[in-house]
């Protein structure tokens, strides 16, 4: 049985891998008709069986070339830079010089009121710049395997690619099984974390940073406040992804037909 069977999951398991060039077909942010905003928006047509796709070129949100592991830093992508970038985390940019003219500029290039009204007041999600900065140098480092880096469902994948993580949506249920699959054939009790990050980061560089350690582990996102309200609409209220480095996906997928997923708790639990 597959893990997908076992788990009766909504939507199909998603492959992140780096590839050398924009393959044709795919989906990016700008074949989508814009060339900004969040680049989780394109989970959805990935999750209906497209292949999306993202570069320097196509990539526009400011963190996203760091959060899907095509820069190593970004300090430079966001308006202001890092400084400002920081405040826009914590506690805004209202009271700093540069960050008050970068928002006015927004204001006059027509950026939507909400956004210059974030952008100023902050996002609050960490309680100063100082420690918004922190959380930026604690990063860990994109493998930077090539170009452009591919989401799309793992069954399109060819057999000789190996993604740098699959990444399932899961409800509690399916969430609290995976959690128990992850540390079923592991030493330990915290082979799952839930880093604080952006969306893209919880999918792309966090587990990315994972496959590179001894013991990889997964790790649950989409905790992402902006993320989402941004995919609000798909996600609801119930659903969190599981990115899983490859070296553990096999694991785990190895390892379903003697777990607990074929005995009577998990089976009852799902009558």
């Amino acid at each position: 049985m597959s893990l997908v069977q076992a788990l009766s999951l909504r939507h199909p398991p998603l492959a992140l891998y780096y590839a050398p060039e924009m393959p044709p077909e795919a989906k990016s942010m700008k074949s989508g008709g814009t060339s900004w905003g969040c680049a989780m928006f394109l989970l959805g047509p990935a999750l209906e069986g497209k292949t999306v796709a993202f570069s320097l070129e196509t990539c526009h949100c400011p963190g996203a070339s760091q959060g899907l592991g095509l820069a190593d830093r970004n300090d430079n992508a966001f308006p202001g830079g890092r400084e400002t970038f920081a405040r826009f985390l914590s506690s805004g940019n209202e009271h700093y010089e540069e960050g008050r003219m970068r928002g006015q500029k927004m204001a006059e290039n027509g950026a939507a009121p909400d956004a210059v009204e974030e952008f100023l007041k902050g996002e609050g999600f960490k309680k100063n710049p100082e420690l918004a900065d922190d959380f930026l140098s604690g990063l860990p480092k994109a493998p930077l395997k090539g170009p452009v880096v591919i989401l799309e469902p793992l069954s399109k994948v060819k057999p000789e690619t190996a993604p740098e993580a699959v990444i399932v949506l899961a409800d509690a249920m399916q969430l609290s099984a995976l959690v128990v699959l992850a540390n079923y054939a592991r030493r330990g009790v915290d082979n799952v974390r839930i880093p604080f990050g952006s969306g893209c980061q919880s999918i792309g560089l966090f587990p990315m940073g994972e496959a590179a350690g001894e013991a990889p582990k997964a790790v649950v996102g989409l905790t992402d406040i902006s993320a989402r309200l941004y995919l609000k609409k798909l996600l609801g209220r119930d659903l969190l992804s599981f990115a899983m480095p490859w070296s553990l996906y096999l694991e785990m997928e190895n390892n379903v037909d003697e777990s607990f997923l074929t005995r009577h708790a998990w089976l009852k639990l799902n009558e």
